[in-house]
């Protein structure tokens, strides 16, 4: 297996992007709605992930329904990010 790459204190565009065996670390990940990044074995150190446009109003939306209460979280995360095996705290 080869050594990670290894990419630090950059601005990342997630839309689009194919990355593999990187070690990302210091680095803003940016992500506006286009198609999902694939990454593979990948790390990422004290990174800040930054959605904008079309994925922040996601964001914004998914949010308004995990904070209304009524099961609002639950649906969120098991309706609509499809994972079943989450619990509520």
């Amino acid at each position: 297996m080869s050594e990670k790459k290894r990419v630090a204190d950059q601005i990342i565009k997630l839309d689009y992007a194919d990355h593999r065996d990187t070690i990302f670390e210091h680095c803003k990940m940016i992500y506006e709605g286009g198609r999902p990044p694939s990454l593979i074995n990948c790390d990422f150190i004290e990174c800040e992930f930054i959605f904008e446009g079309p994925a922040l109003n996601t964001v914004h939306f998914m949010a308004a329904i995990a904070n209304g209460g009524a099961g609002g979280a639950e649906l969120v995360v098991k309706g609509m990010l499809n994972l079943q095996n989450w619990e509520p705290r």
